[in-house]
């Protein structure tokens, strides 16, 4: 049942942005009924994971010896990413709804973009592997950079676009150096045994992980000296900016320190 909900979760949002794909441009009805339908079907999984919440992998996806598995882990901390992503971002896809009423030509590409970034950054939250969570990480700047840049008439949008992507992507640098120190010192990317086992990692090697841990959090939650493409991304549509750069995105990097609190406190 737990598996299931952590699917719908994730895949509801994905599971809609592809059909919307598949729909010819001007069926714009459909486009937004079946927005609003998968948005808030998964909005409702995740309000269903909260009372179910526990510590133990959901779903396993074998990976290979290098890469381990691909987990998805509904506790606490990740239900409450998920609920935050799903809830605002249907709410985000209902005001949509009469926000782009006038952009018939551009509301397939929106509502593609929109719905695969809700779905990832749910999949962000429950995440359990290391790696996948990287992976997540970068698919969410990327939808992040295609949103902001929007209306690519408009210079401002598509330079803000682009600023965004190349400061997060300093961010992911950093979230990635972190999870090759994990993989090189513990020899794995399952998040649960990084956590248990971080208290036998060297000083030095603990300080450099927290390091790029930082630098990844202060590059997607804006903070100083990082900060600057937090402004100008302010040129997406109105409800992009409500979900993605005041609800959802900009709180990864506040989820990433909590999630790696564990390993730094001993």
């Amino acid at each position: 049942m737990i598996a299931w909900l952590v699917l719908f979760t994730i895949g509801l949002p994905w599971l809609g942005a592809l059909l919307i794909w598949l729909l010819p441009e001007r069926q714009t009805h459909r486009q937004h009924v079946l927005a609003v339908i998968f948005s808030v079907a998964a909005g409702l999984s995740g309000l269903a994971l909260l009372p179910n919440a526990h510590e133990n992998p959901a779903i396993s996806l074998p990976m290979g010896s290098v890469f381990g598995d691909f987990t998805f882990v509904p506790d606490g901390l990740g239900v409450f990413i998920a609920v935050i992503a799903t809830v605002v971002g249907s709410l985000a896809v209902i005001f949509s709804v009469d926000y782009m009423a006038h952009h018939a030509e551009q509301l397939r590409r929106y509502y593609v973009l929109v719905l695969l970034f809700i779905g990832t950054m749910a999949g962000l939250g429950l995440a359990g592997n290391l790696l996948l969570m990287f992976l997540l990480w970068e698919v969410t700047a990327l939808c992040s950079y295609a949103l902001i840049s929007f209306h690519n008439d408009d210079p401002k949008a598509v330079a803000g676009g682009l600023k965004a992507l190349i400061i997060t992507q300093i961010g992911g640098v950093g979230l990635l150096v972190g999870a090759l120190i994990c993989y090189a010192y513990l020899g794995t990317y399952q998040i649960n045994q990084i956590l248990a086992e971080a208290h036998t990692l060297p000083a030095g090697v603990l300080s450099a992980l927290a390091f790029g841990f930082l630098v990844a959090a202060a590059a997607k939650s804006a903070q100083v000296p990082l900060h600057t493409w937090l402004p100008d991304a302010m040129e997406a549509p109105t409800p992009i900016s409500a979900l993605i750069h005041a609800a959802t995105m900009v709180n990864a990097g506040v989820y990433l320190l909590a999630r790696f609190y564990p390993a730094f406190e001993h």
